[in-house]
């Protein structure tokens, strides 16, 4: 629920208040990822692990990493989400895309990616994120021990 709702209330922040997160600066990498989406990384980084290391306590390095990456990928995921959302719900007066779902095309779309679906385009690492998500859940879900499943005996 933290990463849910740090997720939301950062695509709120995102909508209606940065408006511009080019900052009037040149993409470094892909011609799509500009500098602010690194101090976005980090921030979503960090808030991931904190909610991991919050809710479930310490983990392993490795483990902790990996599941700290399915919940930062979840979050963006969220945050992307929403942002459309907030756009084609609740568009800001001025915005040219106001009213509008996720476009073929939009910066979303183009990284990797999208599929048609019919009023909306769905980027493709949604998609990716789903599944690597479904397999860090698989891999590190825990197993009840031996001695926890005996009753002790007097």
């Amino acid at each position: 629920m933290c990463a849910i709702s740090f997720s939301v209330g950062y695509a709120f922040v995102e909508y209606y208040v940065i408006r511009d997160t080019s900052f009037g600066l040149q993409p470094v990498l892909f011609s799509l990822i500009y500098p602010y989406h690194f101090l976005m990384a980090a921030v979503f980084g960090i808030a991931g692990y904190a909610f991991l290391h919050l809710n479930v306590g310490p983990q392993a390095l490795l483990s902790g990493l990996v599941l700290t990456g399915a919940i930062f990928s979840s979050m963006l995921v969220i945050e992307d989400f929403t942002w459309f959302t907030l756009r084609a719900t609740a568009p800001i007066a001025g915005d040219l895309n106001g009213g509008s779902l996720v476009m073929h095309g939009e910066w979303s779309t183009q990284f990797l990616g999208s599929v048609d679906a019919h009023l909306t385009a769905i980027p493709n690492w949604y998609f990716l994120n789903v599944i690597f998500s479904f397999a860090v859940i698989l891999v590190t879900r825990t197993k009840p021990k031996i001695a926890e499943t005996v009753a002790p005996t007097p």
